[in-house]
């Protein structure tokens, strides 16, 4: 009887240390999202690749490959940055590119965007 208590109490310290060490991740998690002067994209789509687009700075703009992911740090002081997103197979603004989303972007907040989906049907969401 006292090996089974012993065993009960093991138990019961093995989920609690789990439970808090898990606890302890959440934060660290989400301080990964929208790290301020950083803008984050990862493009996990298929078929085509990810050109993000900076249409007040004299159309900055850069490309994120299908499958990668890349990270700048843009010097815009604006706090209400025009950004367009693109949808691309072959030319940036050719005949099979288009635009998938336009949203306004604070610097100093940060941003990080994920891709994912086809050409002509992309999921995006953004932290």
């Amino acid at each position: 009887m006292q090996k089974s208590t012993l065993t009960k109490w093991s138990a019961r310290i093995a989920a609690a240390t789990m439970i808090a060490a898990t606890a302890a991740l959440v934060p660290a998690a989400t301080a990964q999202a929208g790290t301020p002067h950083k803008f984050r994209l990862c493009n996990y789509g298929s078929g085509y690749d990810t050109v993000v687009e900076f249409p007040k700075h004299g159309g900055y703009a850069f490309r994120v490959l299908a499958g990668k992911c890349q990270t700048i740090s843009p010097v815009l002081k604006d706090p209400n940055q025009a950004v367009n997103l693109y949808a691309v197979q072959g030319q940036w603004k050719g005949p099979r590119s288009y635009v998938f989303a336009g949203f306004s972007y604070a610097d100093s907040r940060g941003i990080d965007i994920t891709t994912r989906g086809t050409y002509g049907a992309v999921n995006w969401s953004w932290r």
